[in-house]
């Protein structure tokens, strides 16, 4: 998937020393150290870039939701806002290009003109409001050395914060997050149903979402979506062709 580029003006943001903080750009040009601690009493100074890894759990990678999935666009909008959810889908697809052992140097003004937001003066800018808010809601955290660790999957809305929703959207959220896989379906037949959901024009995503409506365990569901877009979206051959 095609992602705009970063620039190209990056400076690393990494240490050589394990155990000290990553040292991080300022506007006047000077290097600072910065660790997780100092973030909550953060100065004015505006930082420039900032050092972002995927992470990982393995349990939302069974049972969590993608951030560009309808689920995320339809029940985290409402709690998170959408500044915060636009952030987390750009650095999914940020993260879909990383290396296993790479690193995002996030640059900081830049990302923040690609949200709409801006970033002119430390913590207060409404671009650190947004990753603060993702913190808040435990999507992101700084480890010790003032890395930015961000889920690459979403876990369903908490119920102690359906309260957050509309009220058509508490009636609706509990069909969207059913992990039983009561469906009795065999593998051919998952795969034909993924295969139908992306010819009626549904993305990738949320494909695999509405085949967990129908019952299916998002384990299956995310394996068989894979299985159908590598085998008509991928390649020679695409649903277009299929569909003539």
């Amino acid at each position: 998937m095609p992602v705009d580029p970063m620039p190209s003006t990056h400076t690393s943001v990494t240490s050589s020393n394990v155990g000290a903080a990553a040292p991080l750009r300022l506007v006047e040009g000077a290097t600072g150290q910065l660790s997780a601690s100092d973030l909550d009493d953060w100065p004015n100074e505006r930082l420039r870039a900032l050092q972002v890894r995927p992470w990982d759990d393995p349990v939302l990678r069974r049972l969590g939701h993608d951030p560009r999935s309808v689920y995320v666009e339809r029940f985290w909008v409402a709690v998170l806002g959408p500044s915060a959810v636009w952030l987390l889908r750009l650095l999914a697809r940020e993260f879909d290009e990383l290396g296993p052992d790479d690193d995002l140097h996030l640059d900081l003004e830049f990302t923040a003109r690609r949200l709409g937001l801006q970033h002119r003066g430390g913590r207060q800018s409404t671009f650190m409001r947004t990753v603060d808010r993702c913190r808040m809601f435990d999507l992101a955290y700084f480890d010790d050395d003032a890395v930015l660790l961000v889920r690459r999957r979403m876990p369903p809305v908490p119920r102690q914060l359906y309260v957050r929703m509309p009220r058509e959207l508490r009636n609706e959220v509990g069909l969207w997050t059913r992990t039983d896989g009561h469906a009795d379906f065999s593998v051919g037949e998952i795969r034909l149903l993924a295969t139908c959901m992306l010819m009626l024009g549904n993305g990738l995503h949320e494909a695999a979402e509405r085949l967990v409506i129908l019952g299916l365990p998002p384990s299956a569901a995310n394996e068989a979506t894979a299985w159908a877009w590598a085998k008509h979206c991928v390649g020679p051959h695409s649903l277009r062709q299929a569909q003539r």
